[in-house]
């Protein structure tokens, strides 16, 4: 895929959303993109990987998985390109570990940007990278939320089952 077909595919994606109608800045991002290509079968990544990149779901699908403390793996969700997912956006913010494994479901095409690519893109382009960076506090904020919620729902019922087994 050549760039300037990048270009077009990435005005699809909400991490791009502000540039939808801005050529020159969509440009500019599909630039610093590279294809890379899955099988089935295969991991992008893995829990417990060190991340540097952010991928774009640009053709087939993945599962999102995560390990239990025995190391069993458990499916959290089944992403599809036409969706215009993408992951692994955390980080271009820091230098962690990866918090979920990437499975290839079917063979999948995918656009990848680097940290320091990210970090270059906020040196020579401010303004598209405090966009980009937004909308990734913005999915931050979102998860943030409902994990909280997800802790007090289940810190509710942990209540409720130790009140039921006084009684």
């Amino acid at each position: 895929m050549a760039p300037e077909n990048f270009a077009h595919r990435l005005k699809d994606f909400s991490l791009f959303k502000d540039f939808s109608h801005r050529d020159k800045e969509i440009a500019v991002i599909a630039s610093i993109m590279e294809p890379r290509h899955y099988k089935k079968g295969a991991y992008i990544f893995r829990q417990g990987d060190q991340g540097k990149e952010l991928f774009i779901l640009t053709s087939g699908s993945v599962r999102v998985c995560k390990n239990t403390t025995q190391n069993e793996e458990y499916t959290i969700v089944d992403l599809k390109s036409e969706w215009n997912v993408f992951f692994g956006e955390i980080a271009l913010m820091d230098n962690d570990e990866r918090s979920a494994s990437i499975k290839v479901l079917e063979d999948c095409q995918v656009l990848v940007m680097n940290r320091d690519q990210f970090n270059e893109l906020g040196r020579d382009y401010p303004e598209i990278c405090l966009h980009v960076t937004r909308v990734i506090v913005k999915i931050i904020c979102g998860r943030l939320r409902s994990m909280n919620d997800d802790v007090i729902l289940l810190f509710d019922a942990l209540v409720n089952e130790i009140q039921s087994t006084q009684l």
